[in-house]
């Protein structure tokens, strides 16, 4: 039997332990109602349950069997998607570029059947885009021009380090329910998911048009005039980061 066992820090490691979840087979075994139903294709499936830890706070634990993804390193045997979407939330945290936050990653080759585990922290203060502009009472323009701006900013650091987030809708954009007291939103304020297909392409430019062109013809809310704001502040930002 070959596997992987990650934390991206140990204190993780200590908080998954302290709800004895430190460990693959635990994490495997854990019964719970799927958030989302398990998607099934070439067979294999990969689904996505929620679960308390000992402190209260919230985790997604995402299992999956034979959920493959062939990659440089392994073109023909593949890697299980979990693992290359692990690498990825570490890639954007290391960035600084907002993202979920991925608590442990495994996996296990036996006779041939990859099953792998991957345990991210709930984002609980945040919703996606797509809710966000669905929710009533966000039509107060001051507020709407700010989440936008702070989207743009949030996409423009993206793409300046060349990663394609390659699934870019409104509903893998996360962002606060409400900005923090006192303040309007921030770069600080999006947190991007779902970053399985994310890679990094050979230029910015490229990029920037494949998420953006995904992006606009995802988010039905919003005006044109906002859409020209988005692309303003995106341009502005880009060029700030280029410096």
């Amino acid at each position: 039997m070959k596997g992987r066992d990650m934390f991206p820090d140990q204190k993780a490691r200590a908080q998954m332990a302290a709800s004895g979840l430190d460990a693959f087979d635990a994490l495997w075994s854990l019964s719970g109602d799927w958030h989302e139903a398990p998607n099934e294709r070439r067979g294999g499936w990969s689904g996505v349950s929620r679960h308390k830890l000992a402190d209260d706070s919230a985790i997604f634990l995402k299992r999956q069997e034979n959920h493959l993804c062939r990659t440089l390193r392994h073109p023909f045997r593949g890697v299980p998607t979990f693992y290359r979407e692990y690498l990825n939330i570490r890639r954007l945290q290391q960035a600084h570029i907002g993202a979920v936050e991925a608590l442990y990653y495994g996996d296990r080759l036996t006779a041939g059947c990859w099953r792998a585990i991957l345990v991210t922290r709930a984002l609980e203060d945040f919703v996606s885009l797509d809710e966000w502009n669905a929710t009533p009472g966000h039509d107060e323009p001051a507020q709407r021009h700010a989440l936008i701006r702070a989207v743009a900013m949030a996409c423009a650091r993206l793409h300046h380090h060349r990663l394609q987030h390659s699934c870019l809708y409104g509903k893998h954009v996360f962002v606060r329910r409400s900005p923090p007291t006192l303040r309007a939103y921030q770069e600080t304020d999006v947190r991007f998911i779902d970053l399985e297909k994310l890679r990094r392409g050979l230029s910015r430019g490229r990029v920037g048009a494949h998420d953006l062109d995904q992006l606009m013809r995802h988010t039905a809310d919003w005006t044109d005039d906002e859409r020209a704001m988005f692309r303003s502040v995106y341009r502005q930002q880009r060029a700030v980061l280029e410096r």
